[in-house]
């Protein structure tokens, strides 16, 4: 996520390359990065080099790596995109510091991204513009309140995995109906683009595009009941739930 966020700065001129400072403890991570990018020697080199820097760390890394702070972060902005992290808890680290939560998912990668942001007080309306600014140039941003954040993390943040998991057992499918994975990828995918695509610029909702695809005791009805049979659209909202806990516990953990 650190790549696409520093690469999406580069790609649309936002920051000179040589101002896009990268620190990692592994330097075998940088290999990710474009090459002309700057590299800190430590964290707070680092920061004291930058005006912006981004917390890409795991939920379970943040409290080692804001201990590792030790010099005055006054006028730095903080974004994290550290899922379960609060606002409150990086506060307590970082004083008084200006600090944006960010949660975007891997689309980022490829421009269509779909990133949710919050901040706390002590970030200006410019420079929460100038954030905003960065993450579009990768995608779509939603500015929400910081207590809808962790349900949002189910919704967008963490589902490309399940769409990824619907792929995967399409795939799986179609070997079973004597496809390959070659002949079929690309025609699973784009099914599923065009699908979209039709939700978006229809005006009919989801069930009236759903009876458009399904005919009376036809073969897409057959297939919809074995879904319904096995409560398929329950499992997703029991699996986002399951999301949204764990984006709580983590924020427990990290109080």
């Amino acid at each position: 996520m650190a790549s696409a966020i520093a690469n999406g700065l580069s790609k649309a001129n936002i920051v000179d390359n040589e101002n896009i400072i990268l620190f990692d403890k592994n330097a075998e991570q940088y290999s990710k990065f474009n090459a002309s990018f700057s590299h800190a020697n430590d964290i707070n080199e680092g920061i004291n080099s930058s005006d912006y820097i981004f917390l890409s760390v795991k939920p379970q890394n943040v409290k080692e790596v804001l201990s590792d702070i030790n010099i005055g972060t006054e006028g730095k902005v903080f974004i994290s995109i550290c899922a379960g992290i609060t606002i409150n808890s990086i506060e307590k680290s970082l004083h008084n510091a200006k600090i944006i939560r960010a949660m975007p998912n891997t689309p980022l990668l490829i421009g269509q991204g779909v990133t949710a942001l919050c901040k706390n007080a002590n970030v200006t309306e410019e420079e929460f513009a100038f954030v905003k600014s960065i993450f579009s140039s990768c995608g779509i941003i939603t500015e929400i309140d910081e207590k809808d954040i962790n349900a949002l993390t189910a919704i967008t943040s963490s589902s490309p995995a399940y769409v990824y998991t619907f792929i995967k057992g399409l795939l799986d499918g179609a070997k079973q109906l004597n496809f390959n994975y070659e002949n079929t990828l690309e025609l699973v995918c784009k099914t599923l683009i065009g699908s979209a695509n039709m939700v978006l610029s229809s005006d009919k909702t989801i069930d009236e595009q759903i009876r458009m695809v399904k005919s009376p005791n036809g073969t897409t009805e057959k297939a919809l009941n074995v879904l319904d049979e096995n409560n398929f659209t329950q499992i997703i909202a029991d699996a986002m739930k399951a999301c949204e806990n764990r984006a709580f516990e983590l924020a427990e953990l990290n109080k």
